[in-house]
Protein backbone atom coordinates (compact mmCIF):
# COMPACT_ATOMS: atom_id res chain seq x y z
CA UNK A 1 0.00 0.00 0.00
CA UNK A 2 1.31 3.45 -0.90
CA UNK A 3 1.53 5.80 2.44
CA UNK A 4 -0.58 8.82 1.24
CA UNK A 5 1.46 12.16 0.51
CA UNK A 6 -0.14 15.44 2.45
CA UNK A 7 0.32 18.65 1.16
CA UNK A 8 0.59 19.54 4.56
CA UNK A 9 2.30 18.24 7.84
CA UNK A 10 1.28 19.64 11.40
CA UNK A 11 2.76 17.86 14.75
CA UNK A 12 0.97 19.11 17.90
CA UNK A 13 1.57 18.09 21.66
CA UNK A 14 -1.14 17.45 23.89
CA UNK A 15 -0.78 20.68 25.92
CA UNK A 16 -0.64 23.03 22.42
CA UNK A 17 -4.12 20.76 21.17
CA UNK A 18 -5.76 21.42 24.54
CA UNK A 19 -5.59 23.08 27.81
CA UNK A 20 -3.48 21.11 29.85
CA UNK A 21 -2.51 24.15 32.42
CA UNK A 22 -4.01 22.44 35.36
CA UNK A 23 -1.99 18.81 34.53
CA UNK A 24 1.12 20.58 34.12
CA UNK A 25 0.46 22.21 37.68
CA UNK A 26 -0.49 18.83 38.99
CA UNK A 27 2.70 16.53 37.29
CA UNK A 28 5.52 19.39 38.88
CA UNK A 29 4.03 19.47 42.32
CA UNK A 30 2.92 16.06 43.01
CA UNK A 31 5.15 13.99 40.66
CA UNK A 32 4.52 11.28 38.08
CA UNK A 33 2.54 8.79 39.74
CA UNK A 34 -0.08 11.29 41.10
CA UNK A 35 -0.57 12.95 37.78
CA UNK A 36 -1.25 9.05 35.89
CA UNK A 37 -3.78 8.61 39.15
CA UNK A 38 -5.80 12.00 38.31
CA UNK A 39 -5.59 11.00 34.88
CA UNK A 40 -7.38 7.45 35.16
CA UNK A 41 -10.17 9.28 37.46
CA UNK A 42 -10.57 12.04 35.06
CA UNK A 43 -10.28 9.89 32.30
CA UNK A 44 -13.88 10.83 30.66
CA UNK A 45 -13.79 14.47 31.29
CA UNK A 46 -12.60 15.88 27.96
CA UNK A 47 -10.12 18.66 28.49
CA UNK A 48 -10.69 21.89 27.12
CA UNK A 49 -9.55 23.52 23.80
CA UNK A 50 -5.97 25.12 23.91
CA UNK A 51 -4.83 27.64 21.46
CA UNK A 52 -3.56 25.74 18.48
CA UNK A 53 -7.05 23.44 18.99
CA UNK A 54 -8.79 26.32 16.25
CA UNK A 55 -6.20 26.02 13.56
CA UNK A 56 -6.18 22.23 13.71
CA UNK A 57 -9.71 22.20 13.37
CA UNK A 58 -10.29 24.63 10.30
CA UNK A 59 -7.45 22.63 8.66
CA UNK A 60 -8.38 19.05 9.27
CA UNK A 61 -12.04 20.49 7.56
CA UNK A 62 -9.93 21.23 4.80
CA UNK A 63 -10.21 17.39 3.64
CA UNK A 64 -13.42 16.89 3.66
CA UNK A 65 -14.52 20.48 1.22
CA UNK A 66 -11.61 18.69 -1.09
CA UNK A 67 -12.49 15.46 -1.05
CA UNK A 68 -8.67 14.53 -0.24
CA UNK A 69 -5.96 14.13 2.64
CA UNK A 70 -4.22 16.95 2.01
CA UNK A 71 -3.31 18.09 5.42
CA UNK A 72 -2.18 15.36 8.30
CA UNK A 73 -2.09 16.23 11.93
CA UNK A 74 -0.37 14.32 14.39
CA UNK A 75 -0.57 14.37 18.13
CA UNK A 76 2.89 13.40 19.92
CA UNK A 77 3.30 13.79 23.68
CA UNK A 78 5.98 12.61 25.83
CA UNK A 79 3.02 10.96 28.07
CA UNK A 80 2.89 7.46 27.80
CA UNK A 81 0.27 5.44 26.26
CA UNK A 82 -1.40 4.88 29.66
CA UNK A 83 -1.71 8.04 30.63
CA UNK A 84 -2.80 9.50 27.03
CA UNK A 85 -5.68 7.88 26.96
CA UNK A 86 -7.29 10.83 28.34
CA UNK A 87 -5.58 12.88 25.53
CA UNK A 88 -7.18 10.26 22.66
CA UNK A 89 -11.01 10.25 24.92
CA UNK A 90 -10.96 14.33 24.22
CA UNK A 91 -9.52 13.89 20.25
CA UNK A 92 -12.74 11.09 20.08
CA UNK A 93 -14.71 13.92 21.41
CA UNK A 94 -14.60 16.75 19.50
CA UNK A 95 -14.59 14.18 16.68
CA UNK A 96 -10.82 15.76 15.86
CA UNK A 97 -9.88 13.22 12.61
CA UNK A 98 -5.99 13.07 14.35
CA UNK A 99 -5.29 9.07 13.58
CA UNK A 100 -1.57 9.17 13.67
CA UNK A 101 0.09 9.94 16.91
CA UNK A 102 3.27 8.84 19.17
CA UNK A 103 3.19 8.72 23.04
CA UNK A 104 7.56 8.56 23.37
CA UNK A 105 6.84 8.15 27.75
CA UNK A 106 9.37 10.60 28.18
CA UNK A 107 11.66 10.84 25.40
CA UNK A 108 11.94 14.40 23.37
CA UNK A 109 9.47 14.42 20.90
CA UNK A 110 11.54 16.39 18.59
CA UNK A 111 13.54 13.42 17.64
CA UNK A 112 10.63 12.25 15.66
CA UNK A 113 9.32 15.34 13.60
CA UNK A 114 11.56 14.41 10.65
CA UNK A 115 10.10 10.65 10.85
CA UNK A 116 6.33 12.51 10.57
CA UNK A 117 7.77 14.85 7.55
CA UNK A 118 6.55 17.64 9.80
CA UNK A 119 6.30 21.40 8.31
CA UNK A 120 4.94 23.08 11.69
CA UNK A 121 5.34 21.92 14.80
CA UNK A 122 3.14 23.65 17.85
CA UNK A 123 3.99 22.90 21.24
CA UNK A 124 3.34 24.54 24.86
CA UNK A 125 6.90 23.63 25.53
CA UNK A 126 9.71 26.77 24.95
CA UNK A 127 12.78 24.28 24.66
CA UNK A 128 10.94 22.48 22.29
CA UNK A 129 10.66 25.44 20.40
CA UNK A 130 14.32 26.65 20.76
CA UNK A 131 15.62 23.09 19.87
CA UNK A 132 13.55 23.23 16.51
CA UNK A 133 14.39 26.70 15.56
CA UNK A 134 18.29 27.05 16.93
CA UNK A 135 21.03 27.52 14.26
CA UNK A 136 22.83 25.03 15.69
CA UNK A 137 20.00 22.45 15.45
CA UNK A 138 20.52 19.00 13.53
CA UNK A 139 19.64 18.99 10.01
CA UNK A 140 16.67 17.08 10.40
CA UNK A 141 14.74 20.16 11.76
CA UNK A 142 15.74 22.46 8.03
CA UNK A 143 12.55 23.57 7.11
CA UNK A 144 9.94 22.46 9.91
CA UNK A 145 8.19 25.74 11.59
CA UNK A 146 7.89 25.63 15.47
CA UNK A 147 6.10 28.17 17.68
CA UNK A 148 5.24 28.24 21.19
CA UNK A 149 1.36 28.50 21.64
CA UNK A 150 0.19 30.42 24.53
CA UNK A 151 -3.08 29.36 25.96
CA UNK A 152 -5.36 31.27 28.07
CA UNK A 153 -7.87 29.84 30.08
CA UNK A 154 -11.15 31.52 29.85
CA UNK A 155 -12.56 32.40 33.46
CA UNK A 156 -15.97 33.75 32.81
CA UNK A 157 -16.71 30.77 30.52
CA UNK A 158 -20.53 28.66 31.40
CA UNK A 159 -19.09 24.88 30.16
CA UNK A 160 -19.27 22.55 33.66
CA UNK A 161 -15.94 21.98 34.98
CA UNK A 162 -16.79 18.12 34.83
CA UNK A 163 -18.18 17.09 31.26
CA UNK A 164 -18.70 12.97 30.59
CA UNK A 165 -17.69 11.78 27.44
CA UNK A 166 -19.48 8.91 26.00
CA UNK A 167 -17.46 5.89 25.84
CA UNK A 168 -16.04 4.86 22.53
CA UNK A 169 -16.63 0.68 21.24
CA UNK A 170 -13.43 -1.44 20.12
CA UNK A 171 -14.57 0.50 16.59
CA UNK A 172 -14.40 3.72 17.69
CA UNK A 173 -17.58 4.54 17.43
CA UNK A 174 -20.14 6.14 20.11
CA UNK A 175 -21.30 3.52 22.06
CA UNK A 176 -24.90 2.82 23.22
CA UNK A 177 -23.97 3.66 26.80
CA UNK A 178 -27.02 5.37 28.55
CA UNK A 179 -24.48 7.39 30.29
CA UNK A 180 -25.42 11.13 29.23
CA UNK A 181 -22.41 13.54 27.12
CA UNK A 182 -22.44 17.00 27.71
CA UNK A 183 -22.13 18.17 24.26
CA UNK A 184 -19.75 21.23 24.23
CA UNK A 185 -19.67 24.24 21.41
CA UNK A 186 -18.03 23.00 18.13
CA UNK A 187 -16.06 26.73 18.40
CA UNK A 188 -14.78 27.35 22.31
CA UNK A 189 -13.98 30.94 23.35
CA UNK A 190 -10.53 30.97 25.12
CA UNK A 191 -10.02 34.62 25.44
CA UNK A 192 -10.29 35.60 29.26
CA UNK A 193 -12.42 39.01 28.35
CA UNK A 194 -15.45 37.76 26.65
CA UNK A 195 -16.57 41.23 26.26
CA UNK A 196 -13.86 42.71 24.05
CA UNK A 197 -13.84 39.69 22.06
CA UNK A 198 -17.25 39.89 21.39
CA UNK A 199 -17.21 42.24 18.37
CA UNK A 200 -15.79 39.43 16.64
CA UNK A 201 -18.72 37.51 16.11
CA UNK A 202 -20.23 40.58 13.68
CA UNK A 203 -17.13 40.08 11.29
CA UNK A 204 -18.38 39.10 8.12
CA UNK A 205 -15.89 36.60 7.42
CA UNK A 206 -16.37 33.40 5.48
CA UNK A 207 -17.53 30.46 7.15
CA UNK A 208 -14.84 27.59 7.24
CA UNK A 209 -11.71 29.97 6.19
CA UNK A 210 -8.39 29.28 7.70
CA UNK A 211 -7.07 33.19 8.05
CA UNK A 212 -3.58 32.94 9.73
CA UNK A 213 -1.44 36.13 10.48
CA UNK A 214 2.18 36.34 10.29
CA UNK A 215 4.54 38.96 11.90
CA UNK A 216 7.16 39.92 9.51
CA UNK A 217 10.99 40.29 10.46
CA UNK A 218 11.75 37.33 12.66
CA UNK A 219 8.91 35.04 11.60
CA UNK A 220 8.41 34.93 7.45
CA UNK A 221 11.68 36.89 7.58
CA UNK A 222 15.01 36.78 9.11
CA UNK A 223 15.97 38.80 12.33
CA UNK A 224 18.25 40.96 10.16
CA UNK A 225 16.57 44.16 10.41
CA UNK A 226 16.29 43.90 13.98
CA UNK A 227 19.79 43.16 14.19
CA UNK A 228 20.35 46.45 12.31
CA UNK A 229 18.23 48.52 14.27
CA UNK A 230 19.68 47.28 17.69
CA UNK A 231 23.16 47.73 16.74
CA UNK A 232 22.99 51.28 14.45
CA UNK A 233 19.59 52.43 15.41
CA UNK A 234 16.51 54.07 13.49
CA UNK A 235 18.50 55.75 11.28
CA UNK A 236 21.04 53.14 10.39
CA UNK A 237 17.98 50.46 10.12
CA UNK A 238 16.35 53.45 7.56
CA UNK A 239 19.78 53.72 6.00
CA UNK A 240 20.54 49.88 5.12
CA UNK A 241 16.72 49.09 3.95
CA UNK A 242 16.96 51.98 1.44
CA UNK A 243 19.95 50.43 0.01
CA UNK A 244 18.87 47.25 0.06
CA UNK A 245 15.54 47.62 -1.04
CA UNK A 246 15.96 45.20 -4.43
CA UNK A 247 17.62 42.51 -2.08
CA UNK A 248 15.06 40.35 -0.89
CA UNK A 249 15.54 39.36 2.65
CA UNK A 250 16.80 36.26 4.24
CA UNK A 251 14.08 33.20 4.64
CA UNK A 252 12.71 33.15 8.17
CA UNK A 253 11.43 29.88 10.25
CA UNK A 254 7.90 30.24 8.66
CA UNK A 255 9.03 30.85 5.21
CA UNK A 256 8.75 27.00 4.19
CA UNK A 257 5.84 26.83 5.93
CA UNK A 258 3.68 29.90 4.56
CA UNK A 259 4.82 28.41 0.51
CA UNK A 260 3.65 25.08 2.04
CA UNK A 261 0.28 26.87 2.76
CA UNK A 262 0.51 28.21 -0.67
CA UNK A 263 0.71 24.99 -2.13
CA UNK A 264 -1.76 23.82 -0.49
CA UNK A 265 -4.72 26.41 -0.92
CA UNK A 266 -3.93 25.61 -4.84
CA UNK A 267 -4.68 21.89 -3.85
CA UNK A 268 -7.79 23.33 -3.59
CA UNK A 269 -8.94 24.58 -6.53
CA UNK A 270 -10.31 27.49 -8.07
CA UNK A 271 -13.49 26.87 -6.08
CA UNK A 272 -12.02 26.80 -2.77
CA UNK A 273 -8.96 28.43 -2.79
CA UNK A 274 -10.28 31.62 -0.80
CA UNK A 275 -10.64 28.95 1.97
CA UNK A 276 -7.31 29.76 3.17
CA UNK A 277 -6.07 33.17 3.89
CA UNK A 278 -3.14 34.85 4.56
CA UNK A 279 -2.31 37.91 6.55
CA UNK A 280 1.06 39.79 6.96
CA UNK A 281 0.87 42.06 9.93
CA UNK A 282 4.23 44.35 10.64
CA UNK A 283 5.75 46.93 12.68
CA UNK A 284 7.16 48.13 9.45
CA UNK A 285 6.10 51.30 7.72
CA UNK A 286 6.63 52.71 3.73
CA UNK A 287 10.16 52.78 4.41
CA UNK A 288 10.30 48.92 4.74
CA UNK A 289 7.69 47.93 2.51
CA UNK A 290 9.67 48.17 -0.78
CA UNK A 291 12.01 45.69 0.49
CA UNK A 292 9.45 43.13 2.08
CA UNK A 293 7.13 42.96 -1.74
CA UNK A 294 10.27 42.73 -3.44
CA UNK A 295 11.06 39.66 -1.28
CA UNK A 296 7.40 38.56 -1.49
CA UNK A 297 7.70 38.88 -5.33
CA UNK A 298 11.24 37.06 -5.21
CA UNK A 299 9.77 34.27 -3.34
CA UNK A 300 6.73 34.03 -4.95
CA UNK A 301 4.88 33.96 -1.73
CA UNK A 302 1.49 35.68 -2.29
CA UNK A 303 0.04 37.08 0.73
CA UNK A 304 -3.65 38.47 0.61
CA UNK A 305 -3.22 41.28 2.96
CA UNK A 306 -0.47 43.32 4.15
CA UNK A 307 -0.71 46.02 7.22
CA UNK A 308 2.09 47.82 7.62
CA UNK A 309 1.40 49.48 10.83
CA UNK A 310 4.30 51.45 11.67
CA UNK A 311 5.14 50.29 15.32
CA UNK A 312 1.25 50.77 15.89
CA UNK A 313 -0.51 47.70 18.09
CA UNK A 314 -1.03 44.77 16.04
CA UNK A 315 -3.92 43.80 18.44
CA UNK A 316 -6.84 45.90 17.22
CA UNK A 317 -6.28 45.02 13.85
CA UNK A 318 -5.98 40.98 15.09
CA UNK A 319 -9.13 41.51 16.27
CA UNK A 320 -10.29 42.48 13.38
CA UNK A 321 -8.65 39.49 11.04
CA UNK A 322 -9.82 37.18 13.81
CA UNK A 323 -7.05 34.71 12.74
CA UNK A 324 -6.94 31.00 13.65
CA UNK A 325 -3.21 31.36 14.74
CA UNK A 326 -1.41 34.50 14.73
CA UNK A 327 2.87 34.18 14.48
CA UNK A 328 5.27 36.40 16.15
CA UNK A 329 8.93 36.34 17.48
CA UNK A 330 8.32 38.96 20.18
CA UNK A 331 6.82 38.02 23.40
CA UNK A 332 5.34 41.46 24.32
CA UNK A 333 3.32 41.33 20.93
CA UNK A 334 2.37 38.17 21.31
CA UNK A 335 1.40 38.69 25.63
CA UNK A 336 -1.09 41.76 24.56
CA UNK A 337 -2.64 39.60 21.51
CA UNK A 338 -3.38 35.91 23.44
CA UNK A 339 -5.92 37.23 24.97
CA UNK A 340 -8.09 38.32 21.79
CA UNK A 341 -6.67 35.45 19.28
CA UNK A 342 -4.76 32.24 19.46
CA UNK A 343 -1.42 33.31 19.24
CA UNK A 344 1.93 31.29 19.27
CA UNK A 345 4.98 33.20 19.72
CA UNK A 346 8.27 31.93 17.26
CA UNK A 347 11.35 31.80 19.53
CA UNK A 348 13.90 32.73 16.88
CA UNK A 349 16.20 35.84 16.62
CA UNK A 350 18.15 38.53 18.67
CA UNK A 351 14.86 39.44 20.28
CA UNK A 352 14.60 35.67 21.85
CA UNK A 353 18.67 34.97 22.24
CA UNK A 354 18.44 34.81 26.59
CA UNK A 355 15.92 31.80 27.44
CA UNK A 356 15.87 33.11 31.08
CA UNK A 357 15.69 37.11 30.32
CA UNK A 358 12.77 38.20 28.61
CA UNK A 359 14.26 41.00 26.21
CA UNK A 360 12.34 44.32 26.96
CA UNK A 361 15.00 46.54 25.32
CA UNK A 362 13.52 48.51 22.27
CA UNK A 363 12.84 47.06 18.95
CA UNK A 364 11.25 48.18 16.02
CA UNK A 365 8.06 45.97 17.58
CA UNK A 366 7.82 48.31 20.44
CA UNK A 367 9.14 51.82 18.23
CA UNK A 368 6.67 53.96 16.53
CA UNK A 369 8.47 54.43 12.62
CA UNK A 370 7.42 56.91 11.15
CA UNK A 371 8.69 58.82 7.88
CA UNK A 372 9.21 62.09 9.55
CA UNK A 373 12.55 60.28 11.23
CA UNK A 374 13.79 58.99 7.94
CA UNK A 375 16.71 61.14 6.59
Amino acid sequence: MVPPIFELVVCITSSALFDCTELREIWKRDGFEIFKEHQRANLMVPLQPGAGYSLVRSLLALNEVAKNQLVEVVLISRKDSDSGERIRQSIYYYKLPITRMSFTGGTDVTKYLSAWKCDLFLTADEDQVRTVLSGTSSEAFTGIAAALVCNIVDTTSTIPSKLILVPESSHGQQSNSNINATILPSEINTSTNSDLAAPLASLSWPEGQVRIAFDGDGVLFSDQAERIFKTEGLEGFFEFERKHDRIALPKGPMQVFALKLQKLRQSLGDNHKWRIRTFLVTARNDVGNIRVFHTLKEWGLEIDETHFLGGLDKTPFLQSINPAIFFDDSRENIDRAKTYVPSAQVIYGINNLDPDILIKSTSIESRNIQNDHST
